[in-house]
Order: structure tokens, then sequence, then C-alpha cells
């Protein structure tokens, strides 16, 4: 009777099927990973070539790691670069490689006598004592002196009911120019209050205070405002600017809270660097 128990028991424990590491207790299931780590290193090794095999979209938040890799992966890299190798030739740690074949110096030597000198554009202009490329007699065509004895383009007009902003200067006793001025010219149907003009050069603004403004009426609903003013040391990257500027705009700032935006025109752009290019060559004295 007791060798039919064992009998009948047997098989039945025998038959009972293992199963697979997915049906087991996780704690089971850490100590077969253990047991077998080369499975997840080949897991982590997939996920990585995926990621590596795709540009990943970038991420509103950057300390999301959603997705990331996580964990320690051996992975192959390329040959590093020799730092101690210079053209193609090493050289002991430490030690500077200087030698150079003639036809290497006189082509460095020619790179460092090249002028990189940034242009104009892309950055605010400074005060720059270029020289005249016109002369005095293809100037003096488009300029006409005034009444009082002041230069300045000819397709100006000094008349109060008028909207102009100009170079001008006036000729001393000796014959050489007197100071470099700034004149603006306002009018329009209501009273300004000017008190400031910002000019917008090529994307950089420049600021002008007018030290004495007039103003009067055209009639009775018409109002003009002006200023004639001397340019001093300071306003120097002021009259630069409006002398070399590729586009350029004009805000009269009021004091009463109005404020008038004027495009600088072709025309206007041509005067300011023709006056400021006849100032010079008849001996006006700039900064």
């Amino acid at each position: 009777m007791i060798w039919l128990l064992v009998w009948l028991v047997a098989p039945v424990g025998m038959a009972c099927p293992t199963g697979d590491d997915d049906d087991k207790d996780p704690v089971v299931q850490r100590d077969v990973r253990r047991l077998h780590p080369e499975r997840e290193r080949a897991k982590a090794m997939k996920k990585l070539q995926e990621q590596l095999s795709r540009k990943a979209e970038p991420k509103a938040d950057p300390w999301d790691t959603t997705g990331e890799l996580w964990g320690s992966v051996d992975v192959v890299r390329g040959e590093a670069i020799d730092s101690t190798a210079v053209a193609g030739r090493r050289v002991k740690p430490g030690q500077q490689h200087t030698s150079k074949t003639p036809e290497e110096q006189a082509a460095l030597d020619a790179l460092l006598a090249e002028d990189y000198s940034l242009t104009d554009i892309g950055r605010r202009m400074r005060w720059r004592d270029v020289p005249v490329t016109a002369t005095i007699d293809q100037l003096m065509p488009g300029f006409a002196v005034s009444a009082s004895g002041d230069c300045a383009s000819k397709y100006v007009t000094w008349e109060r009911g008028s909207n102009e902003v100009f170079f001008s200067f006036a000729n001393n006793p000796d014959g050489t120019p007197g100071p470099l001025r700034l004149c603006l010219l306002y009018c329009a149907d209501d009273p300004l209050g000017l008190d400031q003009v910002i000019f917008t050069i090529d994307g950089f603004d420049y600021t002008f205070y007018p030290s004495q403004v007039e103003q009067g009426k055209v009639s009775e609903d018409v109002y003009w405002e002006a200023f004639d003013q001397v340019l001093k040391n300071d306003d120097r990257d002021l009259v630069y600017a409006l002398a070399h500027c590729h586009w350029g705009v004009m805000k009269l700032h009021s004091s009463r809270g109005i404020h008038h935006v004027k495009m600088l025109t072709e025309g206007q752009r041509t005067d300011f660097t023709n006056t400021l290019d006849l100032y010079r060559l008849l001996g006006g004295v700039c900064f």
C-alpha cells in the first residue's frame, strides 16, 4: 500500500509545469535577470540602436527624460582623435609643433594681412573718418545757398509749412564751412510738442535732443515746429549713420504723447551723404 501511494503522488509532482519568467513572482524574476544579464543588455542595446537611428523630436521640457535610455551600456565608439598629431606628424605630449614650410608660412602671413573688419551692416554704426570719393565739382550742382548764407541740398526747402530733415552749414568769412547742423521742419494739422527725435537706422536707435524748438502756425488749423541745431561730438555716430545708412525711420517724439513716424526717403539719405561729403571737402571740421 505504501508503494502504491508513492507511485500515485510522484507523477503529479513531476507533471507540474514550471512556467516562464513572466509567470513568476517579481522577486524570482529579478533573480533570474541577475543570472542572465545578457538578456537585459541585449534589450538595452536594441533600444539604444533605435534611438541612434532616428532624430528625436526636441522636447519642450529640457528635464523630460521619457523614452531615454538609462543604465550602463557598452557603446563601441570610433577611434579617438590623437591631439598630439599635427598635420599627419606626431609630436611629443607638451611639445608644440612650430616648424612650417616656407609655403605654409607665406600662406599664413597672407591670411594675417587680410582686413577682416566687419562692415556697418548688422551692427551699430560708429563714427569713422572714411575718405571721400566724390569731388567738389561733382557735388556742387546739387546744392544751393539760401538768402541767409546757409548751404544745403537744393532739393529741400526752408519754408515753415513743409516737412524736411537735412544737414546744412554756413560759410565763414575766410571761406571755410562753419559747424555742421541738423535741420528739421514739421507741419501738420495738430501741434506736436517735439522734444526728441529717435532715428532707427539699419535696426539701431540714435536719439537726438533738440535744445530749442520753434513753433508757429501756417493757418488757423495748421501748425509748424522746427529746429536748426549745431551738431556736436556726442552726435558724431548719428551723423555717420545718417550719411551711410541703407534704410532709416524717424520718430518725432512728442511731450504731448502724440508721436509721428516717417520713413527716410532715398532722396533724404542721399542728401545726408552728399552734404557731409561736401562739408568735409570744403574743409569742414568733423568732430
